[in-house]
Formats: structure tokens, sequence, C-alpha cells
């Protein structure tokens, strides 16, 4: 069993204060939208709204559109807490935080002057209303936990009005799947791979319906039965039956400096 050690995005927690001004609470329900220049309609799981052809002071407030917005080059002016993350240019820290994703501050958005919202319906749907009287917001109808990170990406992109320079990225994406393919000295289908996260809490395995289970289907790695199709994108095992994490290949996430982390010599003990 090959064992590697990776920090993920989801744990662990960082928190960048806003401090509001002493001025009068602010009315959203005086919000209108004048938007200067070119439209178009987006079709999202809210319905369908009009955004700006080349939005300026986009607020992100979930994970996938910030992986997004990053991805095209685009630095939004304000975005939900996030766990610290290698994966993370060092300016996405310059970027002022609205709140936690279930709770962002309206008044903080709504300081920010954004022209574009992007969310999900899990983390947003509820706020929707609110949201849309600060700014034209589009909300992807999941947040891409559970394999559908490329329909969000195109989804995204089109709200941002970069939806070609998505597509390249989608496209470069694909070659570098069929190049790996190309390169394996075995047939990925013949390798058992399982992919787990281990808190004090308890050990997840990810599904192959999650985001790391996609690009792992992609590829056309086999997986550990009890993480296979048609389940949630995280399920909670038992530490005592190990048969349900084993594999030829084991990925394990693991944040050294999470609250409650286990190290990792401990857990392959």
């Amino acid at each position: 069993m090959v064992v590697k050690c990776f920090s993920p995005w989801g744990m662990g927690a960082v928190m960048l204060a806003l401090l509001t001004g002493c001025q009068p609470p602010l009315s959203l329900s005086s919000i209108e939208h004048d938007i200067d220049g070119p439209t178009r309609t987006v079709t999202h799981a809210m319905g369908t709204t009009i955004v700006p052809a080349t939005p300026q002071r986009v607020v992100v407030l979930d994970y996938a559109p910030l992986d997004t917005a990053l991805a095209l080059n685009i630095q939004p002016v304000g975005r939900m807490e996030i766990a610290p993350s290698p994966i993370y240019p060092q300016t996405v820290n310059d970027i002022p935080v609205v709140g936690e994703a279930l709770q962002p501050n309206l008044e903080t958005i709504l300081q920010l002057k954004p022209d574009l919202i992007l969310s999900d319906k899990v983390r947003s749907g509820r706020l929707y209303r609110q949201l849309s009287q600060i700014a034209p917001t589009v909300l992807s109808p999941d947040n891409g936990r559970k394999g559908e990170w490329q329909a969000n990406m195109q989804l995204h992109a089109e709200a941002l009005g970069q939806p070609e320079q998505a597509q390249r990225l989608l496209d470069d994406y694909q070659r570098r799947m069929e190049a790996l393919q190309a390169a394996l000295s075995f047939s990925p289908e013949t390798i058992n791979v399982s992919v787990i996260a281990h808190w004090s809490g308890g050990i997840v395995a990810y599904s192959a319906d999650s985001f790391p289970g996609s690009v792992l289907k992609d590829i056309g790695f086999a997986r550990n039965p009890v993480q296979g199709e048609g389940k949630r994108f995280g399920i909670l095992l038992s530490r005592e039956d190990l048969r349900q994490i084993d594999g030829d290949v084991l990925f394990l996430l693991h944040n050294p400096t999470g609250e409650g982390s286990v190290a990792q010599a401990e857990f392959v003990s």
C-alpha cells in the first residue's frame, strides 16, 4: 500500500476581519442595477440573470467560483473565509473577506459595490433574494464537491465573460489526462485506489462521485467498493474496519496544522 500525503483546501480555517465604519445601516431594498455597457443573460440554478459582459467587481461566496475566477486571472474584490492552502497564490490573502460562506455579511458585500456575485444554491440559495438586491447574482446548482466541477466552471466562466478561456483550460485538462494515460506502464483500471481524510472525529472516504474521485475516474482508476459511484461525496467510515479504506494506492488528505489533525506516521501505523 502506497501512502501519499496532501494538504486539502477543505481543512482548517483562517479568519480575516473587516472593520465596518460608523455610518448608518444601508438599505438593501434601495439598490438598483444600472449596468453600463454590454450585458449578457446567464441561465443558472435560480433562473436567469442579466450580468455585465465583462464584470469588474466580483464577489465570490464559495470555493468553486473562487477557483474559477483565479484560474481565469480575475481577482475578486471580496470572498468568503477560506482554509489556508498552498494551492492558492499569496494574492488571495489581499482579497477582503465578507464572512463565512453560509453567513456572509450583506452590508460588507454592499460596501464593496460588486457588479457580480457568484456562489451556489447549496451555500447561498436561501440568500438569493438579498444578494440579488445588491448585485446580479449567479448560483450554480451544486458546490462542485460531487464531481460536477467542470459544469460549474463553465457556468461561472460564462457569468465572468470568459467562457472560451474556461473551455481552453478544460481542453488542456483533457489533454493532460490522455497524456498521463499514455505514459502509464500499466492499465489504471487494474489499480484499486482509495482516497481518505482522517480527523480526530473519524475517517472520511471520498467516493467516485467526489471532486478527487471524478479526476481519478477520468484517468481510469478502479475504486475501493465502499467508495464506488452513486454515493455521497464523503462517506464516514469505521476506525476499526480498515478493509473499507484499503487499496493498492491510498491517497491520504492530511493537514498537519489542522485542529484535531492526526500525524501521518500515527495513521500509517
